[in-house]
């Protein structure tokens, strides 16, 4: 008898499919909730009903789909995580009730005067459906569980829990920055009880669910309870985000960002765990996805990556709030080098001779787009914290291709990695002189380049990557130098053939950095390069040397 057969005849089956409707009805109203309107007096600070909806639809569909293909323990660790999630949550929005005013949340309303506000049905359904939510987690943790599998990772538990712990920061911060004398940045820390208590239970909700996850000898409840709490997180930390993004007078804090880090790696740490587990393990037969597949698929998410950035440099950026025409921005122009170039490399991948050289040149080509991305998107976040607009289509078309672009870099990377195990490891070479001085060389320059403003002008500065007024530029400029740094030293420490490529792919990033000047500078007054802009070609330069001779050393 298969394991799938053995779960479905258990009498856990069933009640696990009573813990799913009751999460599922539940969710059904925490979407309808934000649709009523919690308060009366006061709207929300954007249309966010459709997001609340999908963030609370979003776990028992996925719940649902599991058990509709025989994996109800999977379903069964998603639905318990979440329901450890929605405790604090309900004491969350229970604070509403007895204060709104001293709630931050303005997904669900904005107050505009001093007069306080008072709740309306659509809270109650929140409340409600926490409840049927909670009760939902509680019937599916305490199931029949399948008889212990002792194949979990060594050190996995402390990997997850400290992704988790990353997360446990974030939320105790604040969940937005306020210039709004209205809207108050508060965290869990300035609310009253009931409110403190809901937001410390949320923050302690994520190592601890995690920690009783990653810990159970059965792997699909360490699947699946990881799942559930990157689910749980993403539906915490998305509203405020979302929120600073498109509200005039919020900002983003970085506490919902560090969660939305650990969200987004949390469901990586089990497959990746079990991956490098098969390879040390010989007696495993480890079923391994097809390099040309894996290529196919990144080359096909790239090219949609990179249209959909070149068609937001082409819709308008901005909805004005008086409803006329939008002006068009100069810096959407910086937009077209970084996506034509991605969407040759997607291209590249598509060719079975070009992939395999292309591909380790994916992660800068990446990185360029998002750089692209924070220079274009800037003057539109900049519009809605003023109130002047709110952003365009073309600002969701550049957003939407984030996601695109990362799942394109783990198909890249699973690719790299099956074919670094079929190839097996080879003899380290040493690295010339010549090459390891260019390398050396185009890493200070690029230091200079990212520290340093790239444009001057008549009281004007451009970003670097100390915050000012720039916050989303100097965001993607400091990621971007620290994974180039990094990406530098692996180059060194690579075959050849893919230093090149990867040296190379540095070209495009900095590239991006010196084509800002002549792309952008006509709008500014009295604009000259800056010493960033001459330091990004000096890098350039010593990358492309530099690739040169790592692509001679491959030809040998």
């Amino acid at each position: 008898m298969t394991r799938t057969e053995l779960e479905n005849q258990t009498p856990a089956a069933g009640r696990l499919r009573t813990s799913w409707g009751l999460a599922a009805a539940g969710s059904l109203l925490l979407a309808a909730g934000p649709l009523l309107g919690v308060v009366e007096g006061a709207e929300p600070a954007f249309t966010s009903w459709p997001l609340l909806a999908l963030l609370a639809l979003a776990p028992p569909a996925a719940a649902g789909v599991l058990l509709f293909r025989g994996r109800p323990f999977v379903a069964a660790g998603l639905i318990a995580a979440v329901g450890a999630f929605a405790v604090g949550r309900l004491l969350s929005d229970l604070q509403i009730a007895f204060d709104a005013m001293a709630v931050a949340r303005p997904e669900l309303f904005r107050p505009a005067t001093l007069v306080a506000v008072t709740p309306s049905a659509g809270l109650w359904l929140l409340v409600a459906g926490h409840v049927l939510v909670i009760a939902g987690g509680a019937l599916a943790s305490g199931r029949a569980g399948m008889p212990a599998d002792e194949s979990e990772p060594a050190g996995l538990v402390t990997r997850c829990v400290i992704i988790a712990a990353l997360a446990t920061v974030g939320l105790l911060g604040k969940p937005f920055t306020s210039a709004d004398p209205f809207q108050l940045d508060r965290g869990p820390w300035d609310l009253p009880v009931l409110g403190l208590t809901g937001g410390l239970l949320i923050a302690l909700a994520a190592p601890l669910a995690t920690a009783l996850a990653a810990s159970s000898p059965d792997p699909d409840t360490r699947e699946g309870g990881t799942s559930g709490v990157s689910l749980a997180l993403l539906a915490v930390v998305l509203p405020p985000l979302v929120t600073a993004a498109v509200a005039p007078g919020i900002g983003i804090a970085i506490g919902p960002l560090l969660a939305l880090v650990a969200a987004l790696c949390l469901p990586l740490t089990l497959p990746l765990a079990r991956f490098v587990r098969g390879k040390r393990d010989g007696s495993r037969d480890l079923p391994l996805p097809s390099v040309r597949r894996m290529h196919v698929i990144a080359g096909v998410l790239v090219v949609l990556s990179a249209a959909a950035v070149l068609a937001g440099a082409v819709v308008p950026q901005l909805d004005l709030a008086t409803g006329g025409a939008a002006p068009a921005l100069a810096s959407v122009t910086v937009l077209w080098p970084a996506g034509l170039a991605f969407g040759v490399l997607g291209l590249a991948l598509l060719v079975p001779s070009t992939a395999t050289a292309v591909r380790p040149a994916l992660l800068f080509g990446y990185l360029a787009v998002q750089l692209a991305v924070a220079v274009a998107a800037q003057p539109a976040l900049s519009a809605s914290q003023l109130g002047i607009a709110q952003p365009g289509t073309g600002f969701w078309l550049m957003v939407a291709e984030l996601p695109l672009g990362l799942l394109a870099l783990v198909c890249a990377g699973l690719a790299g990695a099956v074919e670094r195990e079929n190839a097996g490891a080879g003899e380290p070479e040493q690295v010339p002189v010549a090459e390891l001085g260019a390398v050396l060389l185009a890493g200070v320059f690029a230091v200079g380049a990212f520290v340093l403003p790239n444009v001057r002008g008549d009281n004007y500065t451009a970003a670097t990557v100390v915050p000012g007024g720039e916050a989303a530029v100097s965001a993607a400029l400091l990621c971007s130098l620290i994974v180039l740094i990094i990406g530098l030293v692996v180059a060194l420490r690579s075959r050849p053939a893919r230093a090149a490529a990867v040296l190379a792919g540095a070209v495009l990033l900095l590239g991006v950095r010196a084509l800002e000047l002549p792309l952008t500078g006509d709008k500014v007054p009295g604009a000259v390069a800056g010493p960033g802009t001459w330091l990004a070609l000096a890098s350039c330069a010593a990358l492309l040397v530099a690739a040169g001779l790592a692509g001679a050393r491959a030809s040998r």
